[in-house]
């Protein structure tokens, strides 16, 4: 069943668009421990659902990473700062883009190798990886600049902010695809 791996990560994206709307946009409560909290429980999400499609004999490569990334985010969090929290969130990101970069290379080489699929508009995998893929990639360069933009065009910084919000509408459609073609297949 391919939708077990990505459920955490939609369970998350759930609970993180309430979260984002009623505390956020509705409280008006400060959202900086909420985006750090997010940004780790996606990071871990997405973790676990390429350990379960690449299979487990990348384990300790998964176990390194995973220490890494903790690593990181425990100096990042305890060294934080208001002025930091741009600089924070983009070396979080990269670290997190580089890493879905290595695991699609290896799922898609994978995928080509085995020839498993007819087409790969059949598999909600295919359209998991490339959302992820897509929204990361896409927005790894806004993150990186993230603080200097804000730094320098504050008052348009929203207009730079829409670069992400479509990115990440786009993720989200392939997520929903995807979860759609899976239950298709379970369906039939």
């Amino acid at each position: 069943m391919e939708i077990k791996p990505i459920l955490p990560f939609v369970i998350l994206s759930f609970v993180g668009g309430i979260y984002e709307f009623v505390f956020t946009f509705l409280l008006r409560i400060n959202s900086v421990p909420w985006f750090y909290t997010y940004d780790f429980l996606s990071f871990f999400t997405i973790q676990y659902f390429f350990y379960i499609i690449l299979g487990k004999e990348r384990k300790q490569w998964f176990r390194v990473s995973s220490l890494l990334y903790f690593l990181l985010f425990v100096y990042l969090v305890f060294s934080h700062t208001m002025e930091k929290y741009m600089n924070n969130l983009s070396y979080l990101v990269s670290f997190l883009t580089l890493l879905i970069l290595i695991y699609a290379l290896i799922w898609f080489k994978r995928v080509f190798m085995e020839v498993s699929l007819q087409s790969l508009s059949d598999s909600p995998t295919f359209y998991f990886v490339s959302g992820f893929l897509f929204y990361y990639t896409g927005v790894l360069v806004l993150f990186l600049f993230a603080d200097a933009i804000y730094k320098n065009e504050r008052p348009n910084f929203q207009y730079y902010w829409l670069i992400n919000l479509f990115f990440n509408i786009f993720h989200k459609t392939l997520l929903i695809l995807g979860m759609w073609k899976a239950r298709k297949e379970i369906v039939n």
